[in-house]
């Protein structure tokens, strides 16, 4: 139903239907409130990890209870309307709420990487990592233990990965991920995790308990909530702002010092970090922020214990790639450059299913724009060319990348094509079961590709992960299975 079709159907009898429930479900959570109460007074007062485990559990029942009524299509039409429709990340309520005593330090306490995704140079999981922040959680109360930027960590030069991956991982990536700059080449979520935690260990000698990524525009949703903040330099940072201002103004505003541009985003950090825990902010803003952060992968965690990892890795929030059978398809950006051009990259996903029955197909058509469209008054740390084999002609402002293609779990690439007949046709890999197609690109300002992967496989119907980059991409699917 449309808007005006559901406020008409409430005005005309189904109003008695929908009070109903609305009533049963605010006498319900009348009593889901007194257990919420509970569990964070269990949380705090360093009650045993055993009493905290039943207060989830008994939290965790009622949340599923209040979500199958929320879920009746007419509750999400009105909830959606109104902008407070929580039922999509109900399996990542239900995880972290069920996790949440071990996750809190109940047990011992626990240190968290958070990382800060620059989107503006494109990795798997969404951009190489930027400024962190260690969390301590004591007993359900955070504290902020320090802040910094990846400058430290670039010294550290490995020549093998400092954790084990499978053969397939090493022949799509060879040992490139072993330096904090190409730790998260892969989409995986955990593979870039667990190497950024290996990667601390090995110069901090500092095990860590888990991590947290999140990316500008993730920042950007959660400023909604608190509202600005204030730097010392009188530079006001607002959610219309902020993934302008450390994607794309600070190289300029530090071209001559890109030290100082670091310790301005480590300084945001800390500010927003402040801020959060002043508390004095709209806490339904804040959930609505979150929400939209994991409903776009742009808020992701990991963690080392087996048995909350377990629980995060099946859900959106933990970014995992499942291996179980599927009909999922990705196309991920990995900058090969070193530049900041990302920022300016457009992506057109056009996804069809071709035949149905055993032989299955489907056909996945990916544009790639560079919209820059002049490099002219950007800084060379922006337009940087690290890579090989530049062309003596090189365009300013033009950007080399690989686009990645992934089909479903267990399907086969039968056939590709792409638009620029002078560019090598790329090849084929695999990665957790998923057949992939790559290729290399290289977009002068204003120029587009683009690129067809055909498909044969697949379970259910046609699913996309959208890699979190700057500009969001379109998506148009089309399943006639």
């Amino acid at each position: 139903m449309e808007r005006v079709q559901v406020l008409t159907w409430i005005k005309r009898g189904g109003a008695i239907f929908f009070a109903a429930l609305l009533m049963l479900l605010i006498t319900f959570s009348l009593f889901t409130k007194s257990h919420l109460d509970s569990f964070k007074s269990d949380l705090k007062s360093g009650s045993s990890l055993e009493a905290v485990n039943r207060s989830a559990k008994v939290l965790s029942n009622d949340v599923n209870i209040i979500f199958t009524v929320l879920d009746l299509p007419i509750i999400k039409q009105v909830l959606g309307i109104a902008g407070v429709d929580f039922t999509q990340i109900r399996d990542e309520i239900g995880a972290v709420i069920e996790a949440a005593p071990n996750l809190a330090g109940i047990n011992a306490p626990k240190k968290y990487l958070i990382v800060f995704q620059n989107s503006a140079e494109a990795r798997g999981t969404g951009g190489i990592m930027g400024a962190y922040a260690i969390v301590d959680f004591n007993n359900g109360n955070l504290k902020v233990i320090r802040t910094g930027s990846n400058e430290p960590l670039y010294g550290l030069s490995l020549e093998k990965i400092p954790i084990d991956v499978p053969a397939e991982f090493l022949k799509l990536y060879g040992q490139n991920p072993a330096i904090i700059q190409n730790s998260n080449l892969s989409p995986h979520f955990p593979y870039g995790a667990e190497i950024w935690l290996a990667l601390w260990q090995k110069k901090y000698n500092e095990n860590l308990d888990g991590v947290i990524a999140v990316d500008p525009t993730a920042l950007s949703y959660i400023l909604r909530a608190t509202g600005p903040l204030k730097m010392d330099s009188g530079i006001e940072i607002s959610d219309k702002n902020v993934v302008a201002e450390t994607l794309k103004d600070a190289y300029k505003r530090y071209e001559s010092d890109n030290h100082a541009r670091k310790q301005y985003l480590v300084e945001i950090m800390n500010v927003a970090s402040a801020k959060l825990q002043t508390g004095e902010y709209s806490k339904l803003k804040l959930a609505k922020a979150i929400r939209d952060g994991i409903l776009e992968n742009r808020i992701l965690f990991y963690s080392t214990d087996k048995g909350v990892q377990s629980q995060i890795s099946k859900v959106r929030l933990g970014g995992a790639m499942q291996l179980s059978p599927n009909n999922e398809y990705r196309a991920v950006i990995q900058n090969i450059d070193a530049g900041k051009l990302d920022y300016y990259l457009d992506r057109d996903i056009k996804i069809s299913s071709k035949t149905c029955g055993v032989n299955r197909q489907s056909e996945v058509r990916v544009k790639v724009t560079n919209s820059l469209a002049s490099a002219a008054g950007l800084p060379a740390y922006v337009l940087t060319r690290s890579d090989k084999d530049k062309p003596k002609d090189l365009i300013p402002g033009s950007h080399r990348f690989k686009l990645f293609i992934y089909g479903p779990t267990n399907s086969k690439l039968v056939s590709v094509w792409r638009e620029n007949k002078s560019a090598n046709l790329g090849g084929a890999a695999t990665e957790r079961g998923r057949p992939v197609y790559v290729a290399d690109v290289d977009l002068a300002p204003g120029g587009s590709e683009e690129l067809l992967a055909n498909f044969k496989g697949g379970e259910g119907r046609i699913t996309f992960v959208k890699q979190p980059l700057v500009r969001d991409a379109t998506l148009t699917i089309k399943d006639n299975c």
